[in-house]
């Protein structure tokens, strides 16, 4: 028992669990007593990471490469990196440039801590992911939200960001958890333009970006690496890609005293990711690609039933993502007809009398809506489409 006047510090008051997480417990919670819960929840890829990668960790264990690292990331592991963004992407970024974390999370919170001090705006389009807010929070600075709208589709528009005067720095997503957005290549000049216009820092999450389902090709903020040199932060981990969310391997690409100002400060944390995850991560990088683009045809088949499915349903109505592997259904309509105030208050309905767990739309900043993952087998999925139309009833024709 503890005694004497303590207390914590004063910057958690800002800052509460991560919803997805909270979520992704609450279900455990309910399967453990014997509830059959299909877990729309978590972006946890159902994939098995692949044999090559596992069979390169294996080999690294046995050569013995269980000792610290440079503190960066492995120099293989850098220059594999930065070689994937000289290839097509339009960027020209060195090895000196890269910095590998412990995951994307890891990274992007690691650049939170470099740029933001107190009084500093951060632009951040809703809905959002939900870590962005609650890390530039954790740095007492203050997150500047600016609503995408379901009509067009949750792309961020540039022009949406005039109203704000000194941003520090804006950061956005793409293609975008929760909604799936991705932007055109005019919307990346735009934002780009924007935030060459306001000196302010751009930080690209590009973390879905294998997951873009067309048309055209996915549109890196990497082309704009000339333009927005000093001041651009690339953003990405091989969490989803490689379905390696356990290894835990993120990075980040940007100026070198940025670079440099994130060695420091992972000094002080993490040390590193771990040995084995980066020499695994060498061979996702560098070894056969076949496995990103079978997961990803996989979750366009996915993708399209399952939105299909939704727009079935009384009280939903689902927009066709471009990318990553979450749906933004609008459950408005639903949440009236089941009495719920919000779209919280819906989640638990689902998650209590049908077994169906979402995260809700406010954990995005964006109520009315729910995120549904795909990364679940289709079995699963339409059996969770039957739990929701049997409680909701069918979508009238019109």
């Amino acid at each position: 028992m503890m005694s004497g006047d303590w207390r914590l510090a004063r910057r958690l008051e800002a800052v509460g669990v991560s919803p997805t997480l909270a979520v992704m417990m609450e279900a455990k919670a309910l399967r453990e007593r014997g509830v059959d819960v299909i877990d729309f929840g978590p972006g946890e890829p159902d994939f098995d990471t692949p044999a090559n990668i596992k069979q390169a960790a294996v080999a690294a264990l046995a050569n013995n490469q269980t000792h610290y690292t440079d503190t960066g990331g492995i120099l293989d592991l850098r220059r594999a990196i930065a070689a994937r963004y000289g290839n097509g992407s339009g960027g020209a970024w060195g090895p000196e440039e890269v910095i590998t974390g412990c995951g994307g999370k890891n990274v992007l919170f690691l650049i939170s801590m470099a740029l933001l001090e107190p009084g500093d705006r951060v632009g951040i389009f809703a809905p959002y992911w939900v870590s962005f807010p609650e890390q530039v929070r954790l740095c007492g600075a203050e997150p500047v939200f600016t609503a995408a709208r379901e009509d067009d589709g949750f792309v961020p528009r540039a022009r949406d960001l005039e109203a704000h005067r000194g941003l520090k720095a804006i950061i956005v997503n793409s293609p975008c958890n929760p909604s799936g957005a991705v932007f055109p290549p005019e919307e990346v000049e735009r934002l780009a333009a924007f935030a060459a216009r306001a000196g302010c820092w751009l930080i690209s999450d590009e973390t879905y970006d294998t997951f873009h389902y067309g048309p055209g090709k996915f549109a890196s903020f990497a082309a704009q690496h000339d333009r927005l040199r000093e001041r651009l932060i690339l953003v990405n981990s091989l969490s989803k890609t490689y379905a390696m969310t356990g290894w835990r391997v993120g990075y980040a690409l940007g100026p070198r005293p940025l670079i440099d100002a994130l060695r420091k400060i992972q000094s002080h944390d993490a040390t590193h990711t771990s040995s084995i995850s980066q020499a695994a991560a060498v061979e996702a990088l560098r070894g056969p690609q076949d496995s990103v683009a079978a997961m990803r045809e996989e979750y366009r088949r996915r993708r399209d039933e399952l939105v299909q499915s939704l727009n079935r349903i009384r009280g939903i109505t689902c927009m066709l993502p471009p990318g990553s592997f979450y749906v933004f259904p609008n459950v408005t309509e639903a949440m009236a007809a089941l009495g719920c105030a919000t779209s919280i208050d819906f989640g638990r309905r689902l998650m209590a009398e049908i077994g169906v767990a979402t995260v809700p739309g406010e954990a995005f900043g964006m109520p009315g809506f729910v995120r549904l993952s795909y990364a679940l087998g289709l079995d699963r999925i339409r059996a969770g489409v039957e739990r929701l139309q049997a409680l909701l009833g069918p979508r009238e024709a019109r």
